[in-house]
């Protein structure tokens, strides 16, 4: 196969983990190369938070080696680099609806929005009996998910003028996807962190599973003190999902948690969430 032909099969998203500079699929190999993946979703480039960026791409591509497309940010990608995926930093518009990190519809690149994830660590570690959280490896894991995505071939959300649409979107297909890029994650991590002897990746899969880990006791606490009653009536508020295209985030994590752990405990917390969403349908 000519490196022509093999360009053109990238650009028209028949090789799963390949993907063209520009990383964007449209309607010819022309409108591919020379539309820009960001600013054609309505979306701004950012440059604030590039050390982070750089540190959990390096991490991902760390565990990730021979499971699936190289990450690299968007500014560190090379014009012969066409195997590797783009991460780009973006900037949503004000008010608009937004997600840390997404694989968009029609685009064989990520976009991470720093400023999001900024402010969902801040509300997911405030409050009493909160703890603080690494961004670095929860970002990680939020790019392990991504990679699941890319590895399917599936998207985790389409934008329209600058922010998340749910239209003309399967709600039971998109909430599979998530699950499906979750046991991804997931599964990356175990393997890792379970494997001997130690190395500079195990230890890195284990500092992932330990943020986890600390993000499902912040969610526990938010559900006890916060909402304090939420489990004995399954409030919908609290256990159903929030929107048409994820499940709801606290199952996902304790689920994350039970497939990287498998432990008796994990699994009894997932199930207890569980229970408490039957009794809020009742």
């Amino acid at each position: 196969m000519t490196q022509a032909r093999l360009k053109q099969l990238v650009h028209c998203r028949l090789l799963p983990t390949a993907v063209s500079v520009s990383a964007l699929c449209g309607a010819s190999n022309m409108a591919a190369q020379t539309t820009d993946p960001v600013t054609a979703r309505g979306l701004k480039h950012s440059t604030s938070g590039r050390s982070l960026l750089e540190a959990a791409v390096t991490s991902t591509n760390m565990m990730t080696s021979g499971r699936g497309p190289r990450l690299a940010p968007s500014w560190v990608v090379q014009a012969a680099a066409w195997l590797t995926v783009p991460v780009y930093l973006v900037e949503s518009l004000p008010d608009s609806l937004a997600t840390p990190a997404v694989v968009p519809r029609d685009c064989n690149c990520i976009l991470v929005d720093l400023p999001v994830l900024t402010n969902w660590l801040r509300g997911h570690s405030t409050g009493t009996g909160r703890m603080s959280l690494e961004p670095k490896y929860i970002l990680t894991f939020m790019l392990l998910h991504e990679v699941g995505h890319l590895n399917k071939r599936t998207s985790g959300a389409d934008f329209a003028n600058g922010s998340l649409s749910q239209l003309n979107i399967d709600p039971s297909l998109a909430k599979a996807d998530e699950e499906d890029a979750d046991e991804f994650a997931a599964g990356v991590v175990r393997d890792w962190s379970t494997k001997e002897p130690a190395s500079t990746t195990s230890l890195e899969a284990n500092f992932v599973a330990i943020e986890l880990t600390k993000l499902s006791w912040n969610m526990q606490a938010y559900r006890t003190l916060d909402e304090f009653g939420a489990f004995a009536t399954g409030k919908p508020s609290v256990y159903f999902d929030q929107n048409l295209t994820h499940p709801n985030l606290a199952w996902r994590i304790l689920r994350s948690n039970y497939l990287i752990q498998q432990s008796p405990e994990t699994r009894q917390l997932l199930q207890s969430f569980e229970e408490a969403r039957q009794r809020g349908k009742k």
